[in-house]
């Protein structure tokens, strides 16, 4: 089966005025079917940037991206934005919802870009949102639900297209402990329910037992990966 994402000896570089800043540095991760990876390190250590490479928004200086055995790196701005649209799911740190829409309305959006016709796309719409746990709260906007509900409904919203790859940017970081700890669980189950692979930068050491394998970032390269005791 393919490797859902891996990245071989990728570099990231960024122009800095006569001198060059070197974001990534020969950076190697793989990520298979319902692997759930953890990526933490200092702020500045290229995180970000490796999560923009990873979902195709950001073209590395060298280096290949292979998302669902396709090498992302010589493709046009409209192949990899379909390549996106088709395989990787993203969640923000913050939801990004559309105030004036409910909850199964928020999920919709991307299915009407990806063609899809609507009836099934509500019927997933609904299958997915009872999946995060929001099965009663479909028809209510944003500022009638929690941020925790809000993050619940970014992770069934990134769910959407049936994604390979689901990539996670600091899930918990607006969120208190209890809400937190149910987000990283939430994720959990999801990766093994739909079998992503997921990738997620976070800052609360607390939860990283509940992923997989956890990977330090420090100054643009990556650590080994440590696996977390089954």
């Amino acid at each position: 089966m393919t490797i859902p994402l891996s990245l071989v000896n990728v570099t990231l570089e960024y122009p800095d005025g006569g001198s060059t800043i070197k974001a990534l540095d020969a950076v190697n991760l793989t990520a298979g079917a319902g692997e759930f990876l953890s990526l933490v390190g200092p702020s500045g250590s290229g995180k970000s940037s490796l999560l923009a490479v990873a979902a195709t928004l950001v073209t590395p200086s060298s280096g290949l991206v292979l998302v669902d055995g396709q090498d992302a790196t010589p493709l046009g701005s409209r192949e990899r934005t379909a390549l996106r649209r088709d395989t990787v799911g993203i969640i923000f740190q913050q939801p990004n919802l559309l105030p004036s829409l409910t909850a199964v309305e928020q999920l919709l959006i991307g299915e009407h870009l990806r063609g899809k016709p609507l009836r099934a796309a509500r019927l997933r719409a609904a299958e997915l949102l009872d999946v995060v746990g929001l099965a009663g709260e479909l028809n209510k906007r944003p500022h009638q639900l929690s941020g925790g509900q809000r993050q619940r409904v970014n992770i069934a919203r990134a769910l959407m297209g049936s994604p390979r790859v689901l990539l996670v940017d600091e899930p918990t970081a607006a969120l208190d402990m209890e809400r937190s700890e149910a987000i990283v669980r939430l994720l959990r189950r999801v990766t093994d329910e739909f079998a992503t692979a997921t990738l997620m930068v976070t800052h609360d050491t607390e939860f990283l037992p509940l992923t997989d394998s956890v990977v330090t970032m420090r100054d643009g390269r990556l650590g080994a990966p440590v696996r977390n005791a089954a």
